[in-house]
């Protein structure tokens, strides 16, 4: 298992569930022809939605979360990651993707995928939870 983090700054356009499955069909729309299926499901705890997208053989999730959680675990990344952003501290939102294990590395490709598309988000600060590290934009 592997998990990325996006935190979400306060300038970010605002995010919600619906936009996240939404922009993640429409990123992803090339790869469905590749088996990829979209759907939904609850966490039982929560009772917060959060997609499911499922290859034959591998899957990710991607949460919408919001809250005291998600600061809480802002300000514990800001304490322990060197070169952290600080405005990290100041995000009460955040996506995160979990993927499943690959030991194959069939599907590393779509992780990078995956994580280009948090990348885009304006403002957003991607922590590689593995890692331990803020994930940085490498201009090119």
């Amino acid at each position: 298992m592997f998990v990325i983090h996006a935190y979400l700054a306060k300038s970010s356009n605002p995010y919600s569930y619906e936009r996240l499955a939404s922009e993640l069909g429409t990123y992803f729309d090339f790869e469905t022809k590749n088996g990829l299926e979209i759907g939904t499901s609850t966490n039982p705890f929560t009772k917060q939605k959060y997609a499911i997208l499922n290859w034959p053989g591998w899957n990710f999730t991607a949460h919408f979360e919001t809250g005291r959680n998600v600061e809480a675990d802002a300000n514990y990344i800001a304490s322990v990651v060197e070169d952290c952003p600080p405005e990290i501290k100041d995000c009460t939102d955040r996506i995160r993707f979990v993927f499943s294990a690959d030991e194959r590395r069939d599907f590393t490709n779509h992780i990078i995928w995956a994580i280009d598309y948090l990348l885009e988000i304006p403002d957003a600060i991607i922590f590689d939870e593995s890692q331990k590290t803020i994930i940085r934009l490498i201009q090119g």
